[in-house]
């Protein structure tokens, strides 16, 4: 074969490896994107803050700081839009709904945070075949969907827990916690699974009956 044709057969080659790689990194959950979303801020540092400017002569309460999972959860789902309001960018929400929470603990959201953690989990199976770049800029749904996609069992445990127990997760850490992970292991290792991020969390959401 002549130089030149062998050169160009090692570039097609390289190319078309290249364009498999790819394909395989975004189905599972590396994509290519343009959209940027940076990570919510630590809620360690957001509550205590918001604390004290509310209350700057006053000790934190034990069940604000115990409860930032729910808080940085809670983020999560206003900004994307599940409760049935408008998308917005996760870095406001996380700045204007701290000092609410911490002034009711996070309990004027908890009525309706049953049905919009399964918004949520309804919306990702929807869109798990779409990339970042066709979820119309709702950082709150891609930034939930790069931390399932990242550990499905753990995520979807979590969720959960923070849901059933409203933020009270730490009281509960050898019996709930437990019982819903092992749930989500189960969705997650069962031999007729379906083992995709966004399976997995429908499925641990059926199993613990929300």
């Amino acid at each position: 074969m002549p130089r030149a044709a062998a050169g160009n057969s090692f570039i097609y080659f390289l190319v078309s490896a290249g364009w498999i790689l790819l394909g395989s990194w975004s189905a599972y959950g590396f994509e290519r994107t343009s959209v940027e979303c940076a990570a919510l801020p630590d809620a360690a540092e957001t509550l205590p803050q918001a604390w004290q400017a509310y209350q700057p002569d006053q000790p934190m309460p034990f069940s604000i700081p115990v409860r930032r999972r729910l808080f940085a959860f809670q983020v999560l789902l206003i900004s994307a839009g599940m409760y049935d309001e408008r998308l917005s960018d996760p870095l406001i929400v996380d700045a204007q709904y701290a000092p609410q929470f911490v002034r009711d603990f996070g309990t004027s959201r908890n009525p309706e945070m049953a049905a919009a953690f399964k918004r949520l989990s309804e919306t990702l199976l929807d869109v798990r075949e779409r990339s970042e770049d066709d979820l119309d800029d709702n950082c709150g749904l891609i930034l939930a969907r790069r931390m399932l996609r990242a550990d499905a069992v753990s995520v979807s445990t979590d969720w959960v827990v923070q849901t059933v127990t409203w933020g009270f997760a730490p009281m509960f850490q050898t019996s709930i916690r437990q019982l819903v992970h092992d749930h989500a292991l189960a969705c997650f290792t069962e031999p007729d699974a379906d083992r995709t991020p966004e399976s997995v969390l429908e499925c641990t959401i059926y199993r613990v009956g929300l």
